[in-house]
Order: structure tokens, then C-alpha cells, then sequence
């Protein structure tokens, strides 16, 4: 699963409800965290500009990511990292680390980066 993009069932908060609630996003598949769980990133198209992050944002178009089958441009949120239950996957989109290589390797960088300077911070 690692290296692969999968929907998956993903627990967000509605603003609009004031509550939790549930959708199907994708997101991107970074490792294994035990048996049955997966460190995985969301991918999101982040409609609120001002709730990007510039360095840690990953952005992907359409046009340059045709296997993902994004309707608009999105982004892999490289500093929102969870664990989902192997349960709470859909289906594969694509195996991204393959398709799309230098992308992968760019990203695994930055979320390097991210837990580095999270650790030394928390230090």
C-alpha cells in the first residue's frame, strides 16, 4: 500500500454543522503504522487559500497528475499526516510512487522536513 493513492472514508470537521463528519477523499499512502493501520496524507483541493501552507502544501494539477482523476487542482497536506484503519480504504487510484516518482521522492522530503522540525521544536 505504501507509495499508493487510495480513497478512503476521512473524518473531518464541518464548520457549516459545527460537528464531525465523514467523506470519501483520497489521500496518499506513507507507510505502515502497525498490522491494520497506515500513515497516511490527505489530499485536498483547500478552497480557502488563506488555509494553505506554501512550504508544505504539495500542489498538484490536473493536467500534470492525469492517473489521480483530480477535477481541480489539490493538495497533498504533507503536515496533516493520520493513521486510517485499513477498513476505512475505498479503492486504488494509482500507485503514485511509481507513476509519478519525482513527485513522490519531493514529497517524502518535505514531510521529512515537517518531522524534523516538529521534533526539534518539541525539544
Amino acid at each position: 500500500m505504501t507509495g499508493k493513492a487510495y480513497w478512503a472514508i476521512f473524518q473531518y470537521y464541518d464548520g457549516k454543522l459545527n460537528k464531525m463528519a465523514f467523506k470519501k477523499r483520497p489521500v496518499l499512502v506513507i507507510g505502515k503504522a502497525d498490522d491494520k493501520d497506515w500513515v497516511v496524507l490527505p489530499i485536498s483541493r483547500v478552497t480557502r487559500r488563506e488555509y494553505l501552507d506554501s512550504h508544505y502544501d504539495f500542489e498538484m494539477n490536473v493536467l500534470s497528475y492525469p492517473k489521480m482523476s483530480l477535477k481541480q487542482t489539490s493538495y497533498v497536506r504533507t503536515h496533516k499526516q493520520t493513521v486510517l484503519n485499513e477498513g476505512e480504504f475505498s479503492s486504488c487510484i494509482t500507485d503514485f510512487r511509481k507513476e509519478y516518482q519525482d513527485a513522490y521522492i519531493a514529497i517524502m522530503a518535505v514531510v521529512e522536513e515537517f518531522q524534523k522540525d516538529l521534533i526539534n521544536k518539541s525539544i
